[in-house]
């Protein structure tokens, strides 16, 4: 300021004073939004977000990762319905935990290298490669989208893609849906059904897949009830009619033959008119076989057989059969595998149950039937015309021979340990074709040992004989159940299994256990079957080794006062018995054994046990008293019952009741409901060791070793992990189980992670002359429930699944003043398996 008067300076220095007071006092924004924007153009340039002038192809030149997939303003559909229609996907998050890409880092972590070439390349293949954006990709999504709304009645429905940006390098994409308003089916027309008789008419109406208000009893035009316009819809009624005329008797009927016409009536509704063209109306002909052997020598002959008339009918019909190198199977099996006879309305549904049971057999390698269109023929009196078919066959070899190694998991009764695990040997012959009419017989010869760690090495063998028989259908004079039950599918076994076998760990031997069994299996849709058995018979010879009082029999005995029950015991292990079974199962199943990912298996089943045994003894060997007892067989040893059979009449119900609902791809809940009932029979007051309930195990409450839950709150052994093996007359069990997949193909296998809880027990029946505290008491059974719970891993392959739970208790019924988790977490029950737990 040099050279300027003293005021000069002054109103200068006032004016710079002023201009900083302002900017003091100025708010800050301006500044700070310039800051921010400078920012955001420079983090676009470098490509965080598109910028003016920048085309999605220059934005997406580095690959984005798609972090999240959503779906907006779908109201008429669930993201489960539409999610199949998506191609873009994003990276699978462990539990559903935001930003946990578990598979996406194993991928990444295989694909940097630094593990080494066999160890990446697994990890690869367990991962899951990263999910990049790709722009054409997403408009096909949308295309599809938009696709499905309008066949589904959605005409004006608009599909938009938007992308977000999370952080650089992620984005996730949202489609807008904007369905639109829906169109509806007003009415609904059948044209064309004049030839069919008017209770066909009637039918084919009723059964209409499209909701409708109901229809006049001769009515051909329905009124649609609020009934969206679907062509998914429409192809399923179109496969209907279809069914229903193929099944009618309308053969010739194709997709061509019924025609779907839309008609628009308003902007919101269509009139349906299915425009049908039944063709002529056919009844089953002759039937024409012929079947090719492999029989070497030259081998020709034709048998004609005459096959009963149709009920509305007076012409039989015939069944030729022609066989070339086949001289084993008889003409008279076919007759009986017929589903229909000569003179019958067509039926396509019998047709294919036909070819189906002789596929079912196994004996023939080839089965065709075809139409005979050109040979069709009008017999007198019928107004409509026979259709013959011509069967072509080709049959197996009938003699068969296989060997095959398998491991094993041991259990049951007389097995000390379920973590008993082993290896066998079997030689199976079998005839496919016994007796000429599809008779299936097989010998097979096995050999196990198996052994457990905990107890040595090798801990128990067992050789065993198999012979059965199966025919592949309902023999005399059970065969009339087919046609009274309308069966699905129907066989009779016949099997006779022999058996020894020795168990070190409870020092036991059997000597010989004999089992014969006369099965019938009704099958009544594809999901419900029938299973009598007319009877199961059994015999028993057991015999103990050296030891066994010491190691075994004393530590059972010793918590038992009651004399009886010590000498029920006695004879449960050392007495040759005999049971005799008939019982009836009812199975419900649908659902991948080995898998075990969705379905159900429910089963009931009632048995009678040792009534025949019990008329014997009554009426025929010792008449007018009641021994308990039947003769027995020169090659069983005599016991405390001399050389005689111990028996002990009962009754037996079982309810088994199993889910399995997926919750998402890879994880799945499975569910399973056990209860058990049973009751002895005249003067004895337990029943047979073996057809008793046991709780606890791998497969049971798994908190618990084999069969150590229970009776009720009783402890048997004075150790806490001993096995019960006085078993109970009453059961309740129930599991639940949670399964997601964590690795995928990580040495070629599965692995799944469990979560588990089970809860259940066994009691005493009223007759039991246990202790008290081991009956069952409606007013405190609820107090007397084991809870168990862990974790669980599997190891799943294609064809075998391993299993290893880590088990606690929760609550012991023994122990209830220990409160939750009785032993902490320092003394888990660990369980190792084959299979699925359930």
């Amino acid at each position: 300021m040099a050279g300027l008067s003293y005021g000069r300076r002054r109103l200068l220095l006032r004016r710079r004073i002023s201009r900083a007071s302002d900017l003091v006092g100025r708010p800050a924004t301006p500044r700070l939004l310039k800051g921010w924007l400078l920012w955001l153009i420079g983090w676009g340039l470098l490509g965080g977000l598109p910028v003016r002038g920048q085309t999605q192809q220059q934005f997406f030149s580095a690959p984005w990762l798609v972090r999240e997939v959503r779906l907006e303003g779908n109201r008429s559909f669930s993201d489960e319905t539409l999610r199949p229609y998506l191609h873009t996907t994003a990276n699978r998050r462990f539990l559903g935990i935001p930003g946990f890409t578990w598979w996406l880092w194993l991928y990444q972590l295989g694909a940097s290298g630094k593990l080494g070439g066999l160890l990446s390349r697994a990890l690869m293949a367990s991962g899951e490669p990263p999910a990049y954006y790709e722009p054409a990709v997403v408009q096909a999504d949308v295309e599809r989208l938009t696709l499905f709304y309008r066949q589904e009645g959605f005409p004006k429905a608009r599909i938009e893609a938007r992308l977000d940006t999370l952080r650089p390098g992620y984005l996730r994409v949202t489609f807008h849906i904007n369905e639109g308003p829906p169109t509806y089916l007003r009415l609904i027309r059948y044209e064309g059904l004049e030839p069919l008789p008017p209770a066909l008419q009637q039918a084919l109406i009723r059964g209409a897949l499209l909701r409708h208000t109901p229809p006049a009893d001769s009515a051909l035009l329905l009124q649609a009830r609020n009934q969206r316009y679907s062509e998914l819809t429409l192809l399923e009624e179109r496969q209907r009619l279809m069914e229903f005329l193929w099944n009618a008797g309308y053969a010739a009927v194709t997709r061509d033959s019924i025609r779907a016409i839309v008609i628009p009536a308003r902007p919101d509704s269509f009139d349906l008119i299915f425009q049908i063209h039944p063709g002529p109306r056919f009844r089953f002909g002759d039937v024409h076989a012929e079947v090719d052997g492999p029989e070497p020598d030259a081998f020709f002959q034709r048998d004609t057989l005459w096959l009963e008339a149709a009920a509305d009918t007076l012409q039989p019909g015939q069944l030729v059969v022609t066989r070339r190198q086949e001289r084993h199977l008889s003409p008279s099996f076919l007759a009986r595998m017929l589903r229909f006879r000569p003179g019958d309305w067509y039926n396509r549904s019998r047709l294919l149950n036909f070819r189906r049971r002789l596929e079912a057999t196994g004996l023939f390698s080839y089965v065709r039937i075809e139409p005979g269109w050109r040979d069709t023929i009008r017999v007198t009196g019928e107004t409509a015309p026979r259709l013959p078919h011509r069967l072509v066959l080709s049959t197996r070899p009938r003699h068969r021979m296989r060997l095959e190694t398998f491991m094993l998991q041991r259990n049951g009764l007389l097995t000390g340990s379920e973590n008993e695990l082993g290896t066998g040997i079997a030689l199976t012959y079998e005839n496919a074709n016994l007796l000429g009419r599809a008779e299936t017989f097989s010998l097979r010869t096995s050999g196990s040992i198996s052994g457990n760690f905990e107890e040595g090495l090798l801990t128990s063998a067992q050789l065993e004989i198999t012979a059965s028989l199966v025919y592949p259908y309902a023999i005399r004079p059970f065969g009339v159940l087919e046609r009274w039950l309308q069966l699905y599918d129907a066989r009779t076994r016949l099997s006779l299994s022999l058996l020894t076998a020795r168990r070190d760990i409870l020092r036991l031997v059997i000597r010989g256990r004999g089992t014969a069994r006369f099965r019938l299996e009704l099958q009544h849709t594809p999901t419900l079957t029938s299973f009598v058995d007319l009877l199961d018979l059994s015999l028993s010879n057991p015999d103990t080794l050296t030891g066994f009082r010491a190691a075994f029999l004393d530590e059972v005995l010793r918590p038992i006062e009651d004399p009886v029950q010590r000498a029920q015991i006695l004879d449960d292990y050392t007495v040759p018995q005999i049971n005799d079974v008939v019982r009836y199962t009812l199975q419900a199943a649908r659902f991948n054994p080995l898998r075990r990912e969705r379905g159900y298996a429910h089963e009931l089943s009632i048995e009678a046990g040792g009534l025949l045994s019990d008329l014997l003894d009554r009426f025929v060997f010792s008449p007018g008293q009641h021994e308990g007892t039947l003769p027995g067989l020169p090659l069983f040893r005599s016991g405390p019952t001399g050389n005689r059979l111990l028996y002990r009449p009962y009754l037996r119900l079982s309810v088994d009741m199993r889910r399995y609902r997926p919750l998402r791809p890879g994880t799945v809940v499975a569910g399973k409901l056990q209860v058990g009932l049973a009751h002895p029979v005249g003067i004895p007051d337990v029943i047979p060791f073996d057809r008793r309930f046991y709780s606890g195990g791998a497969t049971s409450v798994r908190g618990w070793p084999l069969r150590g839950l229970g009776p009720g709150r009783l402890q048997l052994m004075e150790n806490v992990d001993g096995a019960n093996l006085l078993g109970g007359e009453i059961k309740l069990e129930a599991s639940l189980e949670l399964r997601h997949r964590l690795l995928r193909r990580v040495l070629a296998a599965d692995w799944i992670g469990t979560l588990f809880t089970d809860v259940g027990n066994v009691w005493f029946g009223p007759r039991n002359p246990g202790a008290k505290a081991g009956h069952f008491r409606l007013n405190r059974f609820l107090q007397e429930l084991g809870w168990g719970g862990g974790i669980g891993l599997r190891l799943a392959w294609e064809y075998l699944i391993l299993r290893l739970d880590v088990a606690y208790r929760l609550h012991d019924p023994a122990r209830p003043a220990a409160g939750l988790l009785p032993d902490g977490l320092h003394r888990p029950t660990l369980h190792f398996g084959i299979g699925h737990a359930f």
